[in-house]
């Protein structure tokens, strides 16, 4: 052959590859695109954590904290002694005492009224356990403006959307009463309003104390103020913002997992078109299913880890696969949503089994293998753990547990059986 053929088939060969290669990334990005199953910037893991820029301004949170066993500095009186140094022009939500006493009255009277003097507010919505109380008067009092009550309880369902569509006009402002110290009542509603903070990017004023730590907490969770000096480690703090996921969004997972699931193989999958109201669905998270059949026999799991896919990506795609496995008839299953992944600095002659909290999932690492056992399913006898991580990994006998890697984590659930 000629050395100008052989360059000129050199030439065209490197063109086509490079064409066949362009071709291919724009066919997968017109069909990612296409589908729009792209996964977010967030976590689910990071559910409720701010994320929007931090030199934008946005309205306030009052926070009110009152307990008469605090001392002068720390009440609500020595607070609102600093109310008119920097007070916001525009406040949407309060956190005030549910319970009026004769120490708190004057000062929640103060609060209403600056509030009243420092910003434009035509409606009023206070959501308590008692119908407003005393509040009912002091509202009226100083504020001209229409006002609603709303006698809410732990067993009723949160009405997300209409608080949504009440905050969302200008204007309005939303008062929770609760006390932060009587945990069993108000609890609950301390937690629903933290949830709308953080769902709507509102900068907090509390404590003097805390007020310099707003640039950390806008990064961090602002659930993690309310915990009364409850320790809570990384992955139980990620494994209550998934739960918190799981309760907004649980229902529709479970849909587009359904329908893909009976959809006959070789079909187009089903994906949700992105909606500010699907829009959370596709945040980014690990996914673990387990499939059974008659008689709770496994017959058949996957997870989709380190992938960095949204979670109803992985959700549709391991929905796909087990119709396309074909094994038995599924009539159960579990979806497990993973925290991240926590690696274990073992001891060499510490039991693995010690390292690990009762809902714990294990992860194992060795070489090109891998496997993954969730806390239900995973032995408890350290013997038996390491036999079981050893035949899902397909490790050797002979391979030493100082040379494997392994990983912590924790779940949350759905589980579905027909």
């Amino acid at each position: 052959m000629l050395q100008t053929t052989r360059r000129k088939l050199k030439k065209w060969s490197i063109c086509l590859f490079w064409f066949i290669a362009a071709a291919l990334m724009v066919w997968a990005n017109y069909n990612r695109f296409y589908h729009n199953n792209y996964a977010n910037y967030e976590k689910a893991v990071d559910y409720g954590r701010v994320r929007e820029d931090k030199e934008v301004i946005r309205p306030v949170i009052a926070a009110v904290f009152y307990q008469n066993e605090q001392t002068k500095n720390k009440t609500l009186s020595g607070y609102l002694s600093h109310w008119n140094t920097n007070q916001p022009k525009n406040p949407k939500m309060m956190i005030v005492p549910q319970t009026i006493t004769a120490l708190n009255r004057g000062d929640v009277q103060k609060l209403y009224h600056d509030i009243n003097q420092s910003a434009n507010v035509s409606a009023v919505m206070f959501i308590g356990n008692d119908s407003g109380g005393e509040h009912k008067s002091l509202l009226k009092k100083n504020f001209k403006a229409e006002i609603e009550f709303l006698n809410f309880s732990e067993k009723e369902v949160f009405p997300e959307n209409k608080i949504d569509e009440f905050i969302s006009q200008g204007g309005t402002l939303l008062i929770f009463g609760a006390d932060f110290y009587d945990e069993d009542n108000d609890k609950f509603l301390i937690d629903e309003a933290v949830y709308l903070a953080q769902k709507h990017a509102y900068k907090v004023r509390v404590f003097d104390e805390v007020d310099t730590q707003l640039a950390q907490a806008l990064e961090d969770n602002y659930a993690s103020w309310f915990e009364n000096g409850n320790e809570v480690n990384e992955l139980q703090r990620q494994k209550k913002n998934l739960q918190e996921y799981l309760n907004h969004y649980g229902h529709d997972i479970l849909q587009y997992f359904t329908m893909n699931l009976e959809l006959v193989d070789g079909n187009d999958a089903i994906w949700p078109d992105k909606t500010p109201e699907t829009y959370r669905l596709f945040d980014r998270g690990t996914v673990y299913i387990r499939f059974f059949s008659s008689g709770n026999k496994e017959v058949f799991s996957r997870a989709k880890i380190g992938k960095n896919k949204g979670i109803i990506v992985a959700i549709v795609e391991l929905a796909r696969k087990a119709v396309a496995k074909k094994i038995q008839p599924i009539t159960a299953y579990k979806i497990y949503l993973l925290t991240e992944l926590e690696k274990i600095e073992k001891d060499i002659n510490s039991p693995l089994i010690n390292y690990l909290e009762t809902d714990d999932g294990i992860y194992v690492q060795y070489k090109g293998r891998s496997a993954l056992m969730a806390a239900d399913e995973r032995p408890k006898e350290e013997t038996a753990l390491m036999a079981a991580i050893r035949g899902r990994a397909k490790i050797p006998e002979d391979v030493a547990a100082t040379q494997m890697d392994f990983y912590r984590f924790k779940t949350v659930e759905m589980e579905n059986e027909d």
